[in-house]
């Protein structure tokens, strides 16, 4: 799986590189901007998942007691916390960023990792 999320999110770069170069948000047209952020969303994912895993390796060496299940919780996680930078370029989009975007997308990132870690064992 590791491979896979690893090879998906290059190419989800690489498509995504590959649109910002070669077209225009007027040109590429509404499916084109959604497919730029679903693109955002997977190169997102695989950033995501690794931060996840290593912080989750390093908790690991220090407390061996929580080392259990770590791969399955860095995906979980890593799905979660993937979608706060686009929820907030998203934002960014339609109009200024202010702070109670910003607090209302950090209040959902807490809730989502809660439930992740309630329900991820």
């Amino acid at each position: 799986m590791d491979k896979i999320l690893l090879l998906w999110s290059v190419i989800s770069l690489v498509c995504l590189l590959a649109m910002m170069f070669l077209t225009s948000p007027g040109a590429i047209g509404p499916l084109g901007i959604l497919i730029f952020f679903g693109l955002l969303y997977f190169v997102f994912i695989g950033l995501a998942v690794f931060c996840c895993r290593l912080f989750f390796s390093v908790r690991g060496k220090i407390n061996k007691a929580k080392a259990g299940n770590e791969r399955k919780k860095s995906y979980y996680y890593g799905i979660v916390l993937a979608l706060a930078p686009v929820i907030l370029l998203i934002c960014r989009s339609f109009g200024g960023l202010t702070i109670v975007e910003i607090v209302s997308v950090a209040v959902l990132e807490i809730v989502l990792c809660f439930l992740v870690s309630r329900n991820a064992l």
